[in-house]
């Protein structure tokens, strides 16, 4: 499936900017998709890391609580943010506010370079 994603909806990986490693990777997935579950060839296959880095790193994640096992498709496992996990919750409100802070800041860049007035201020 080919990607038809803009530059700033790729960019959308903010725990990877931090951090810069695959766990972050993973997490800023699961977070940004978060109503959905996913097994690990999906995960693979979406944020293109190994399906052997991800049985390492899954059963980590799910031990510290940042993920759950939910159910299985098709005999295979499936995993999603816990939403229970407070450390979850805050990694997935950074996730989401800085995404949102992006969109702001690329709309007022957009506006600047088309030079127009800011929403609700009238023109002369």
């Amino acid at each position: 499936m080919e990607s038809t994603t803009s530059s700033s909806e790729a960019d959308a990986r903010p725990l990877e900017d931090i951090f810069g490693n695959t766990v972050a990777k993973v997490l800023d997935f699961l977070i940004i998709n978060e109503p959905f579950d996913y097994t690990l060839d999906e995960i693979s296959q979406f944020v293109r890391i190994s399906i052997d880095a991800l049985r390492k790193m899954i059963p980590v994640l799910v031990e510290r609580g940042l993920l759950e096992e939910i159910g299985k498709k098709s005999d295979t496992r499936t995993f999603k943010l816990n939403e229970k996990s407070d450390l979850a919750r805050s990694l997935k409100q950074y996730v989401l506010a800085k995404i949102n802070s992006d969109i702001e800041r690329e709309k007022f860049s957009r506006r600047i370079k088309a030079k127009l007035p800011a929403p609700g201020i009238k023109g002369n």
